[in-house]
């Protein structure tokens, strides 16, 4: 009788739930998820299985920061993502050496997918979150303090990864601002 019980209460949980909240959990589920607003998240690597949960709770394009070589990278990712209905873009961004063509790359894709629900994602969730940085800063002229608060404690789910332990990645976004500065400079 208690196991009836118990099914019952689950069955009637699950009835209660919204389906966009049940969908909400796949996206979850992704390596060092941080959502920045209903229309902008990042994420580490999604497997192959994942994409279908980030179709279902709505995202309409996907940024891919990953190289080929990173582990969980896959080939085909950009197929199951445009098979599931999403539009999809692949900057694969050298850790070693992230360049500021991969991040105009990503200015002009970030443009292309405006108005849509967009999931940046790369191994594990650093590359993707400097990059959102500097979108939400320079691009969006959102306040510098929060968003680069909210990126370094991104990376410091990393152990070992932590933003003040890679200096070429603080050398980018450190270039990324200065040049964002100098072209503010110049008079139009």
């Amino acid at each position: 009788m208690r196991r009836f019980a118990l099914s019952a209460l689950l069955l009637l949980c699950n009835a209660l739930i919204p389906a966009s909240a049940a969908e909400e959990v796949g996206l979850i589920e992704l390596l060092n998820y941080y959502e920045y607003s209903p229309q902008l998240m990042s994420a580490g690597q999604p497997t192959r299985e994942q994409f279908p949960a980030v179709a279902a709770a709505g995202v309409a394009a996907v940024v891919n920061l990953a190289p080929l070589g990173t582990p969980g990278a896959f080939a085909e990712e950009g197929e199951v993502v445009t098979g599931l209905g999403m539009d999809y873009a692949h900057i694969p961004v050298d850790w070693e050496h992230p360049a500021q063509t991969d991040l105009a790359d990503f200015f002009r894709a970030m443009r292309h997918f405006a108005g849509r629900r967009v999931l940046v994602h790369c191994n594990a969730n650093a590359r993707a979150s400097a990059f959102v940085y500097l979108w939400r800063t320079l691009e969006r002229g959102e306040d510098e303090a929060p968003a680069r608060a909210t990126m370094v404690e991104i990376w410091d789910w990393n152990p070992g990864y932590e933003l003040a332990n890679m200096p070429q990645w603080q050398q980018f976004v450190s270039d990324a601002r200065a040049a964002a500065a100098e072209r503010a400079a110049v008079p139009r």
